[in-house]
């Protein structure tokens, strides 16, 4: 990884299980720099999460990613 590559790189820590009685995944994301962290139970509030930290994500396309 370059110099500049990794100066545009985030780490997570990310954590999925499931509760007894609930249904569906739980979920907990954190920034490993910031610390600053959130639970999620859907992929698009992790998706939401990363985007504040790291900027919008490429939308896939018909052609594959850009």
């Amino acid at each position: 990884m370059t110099e500049e590559a990794r100066s545009h790189s985030n780490s997570y820590i990310i954590r999925i299980w499931r509760e007894e009685g609930k249904p569906g995944w739980q979920g907990w994301v954190q920034h490993a720099r910031t610390r600053e962290s959130a639970f999620f139970q859907r992929l698009d509030e992790l998706l939401a999460f990363i985007e504040r930290q790291a900027g919008k994500l490429v939308e896939p396309s018909d052609k594959g990613l850009k």
